[in-house]
């Protein structure tokens, strides 16, 4: 089973690594098996896209949320068909974020 990903971004802060008081590095998953990997690829893939793209990127990412916010309301809703739906609009418009 995987363990959950977690992501931190900084903005401004170019050491903040040298700033964790405790050196828990508490915002890092040195685990070693590079599990989230796809994750950070895909974030800053994201990133990359919204800085190239302006507003039609904008538009690609809020598909993506939309979708994702489909995906939770038809689970709450037990809609399987509109749960299947969602989860193909969200891979979909994933792909369109992240493909180049």
């Amino acid at each position: 089973m995987r363990k959950p990903v977690s992501i931190a971004v900084t903005v401004g802060m170019p050491h903040a690594e040298e700033r964790d008081e405790d050196n828990l590095s508490r915002e890092h998953n040195d685990d070693g098996d590079g599990g989230d990997d796809i994750a950070t690829e895909a974030i800053v893939s994201m990133v990359h896209k919204l800085h190239r793209g302006g507003p039609s990127a904008v538009r690609d990412l809020r598909k993506f949320t939309s979708a994702l916010e489909a995906m939770c309301e038809a689970f709450m809703q037990r809609d399987n068909h509109g749960l299947e739906d969602a989860a193909s609009d969200a891979r979909d418009a994933l792909n369109d974020m992240i493909s180049e």
